[in-house]
C-alpha cells in the first residue's frame, strides 16, 4: 500500500474539491518514482501535513502531469479552461509539468481536514511512499477497511 501526502491548503489544493472530483495531486520534479509506479487498483492512504491521515483510496487512472490530464464529467470532456487549478498554471507556467493528478475511488474518507486521524506523521521527502506492513495494518484498521 502506498501513502500520498496531499499537503492540502485553501489556495489550490482544496480537500473538498478533491473529495468531490475523485482526484489526488502532488507536486514533484525529483521524486516521481513511487508516484509513477502506482497503477489502477493499487490502494493508498491519503495524508496531509498538519491534518493527519484523511482516508484510503484506490487508483482508477495512473498519474499524469496536469498539462496532459483530461477531466470528464457525465461522460463528457470538460473544457480545459474550466479545470480546477487552471488559474495557478497561468501564474506559474511550470505547474502543468510539476503537478501530477491521478483519478481515484475513495474507499473511506474523513468529512473534513479537521477530522484527520493522528497515526503518526508522514516523514518522507517523496510525496508518495510505500507503507510497511505495520503502518498499512494500522491505517486500514483506523478507516475500517478489510485487508
Amino acid at each position: 500500500m502506498y501513502a500520498i501526502n496531499g499537503k492540502f491548503n485553501r489556495t489550490f489544493r482544496v480537500f473538498e474539491l478533491y473529495r468531490r472530483l475523485g482526484i489526488v495531486s502532488v507536486t514533484t520534479t525529483r521524486f516521481k518514482e513511487n508516484l509513477l509506479k502506482m497503477k489502477p487498483l493499487d490502494l493508498f492512504a491519503l495524508y496531509s501535513s498538519g491534518n493527519g491521515w484523511l482516508g484510503i483510496g484506490r487508483v482508477v487512472e495512473p498519474a499524469a502531469p496536469f498539462a496532459e490530464f483530461e477531466m470528464h464529467q457525465g461522460g463528457r470532456l470538460i473544457d480545459y479552461d474550466q479545470y480546477p487549478f487552471k488559474e495557478i498554471q497561468r501564474i506559474n507556467p511550470h505547474f502543468g509539468k510539476e503537478e501530477y493528478i491521478m483519478r481515484v475511488e475513495w474507499l473511506a474518507l474523513v468529512d473534513s481536514l479537521e477530522a484527520g486521524v493522528d497515526l503518526g506523521v508522514f516523514d518522507f521527502k517523496d510525496p508518495v511512499m510505500v507503507l510497511d506492513d505495520r503502518q498499512e495494518a494500522e491505517i486500514m484498521k483506523a478507516f475500517n477497511i478489510e485487508g
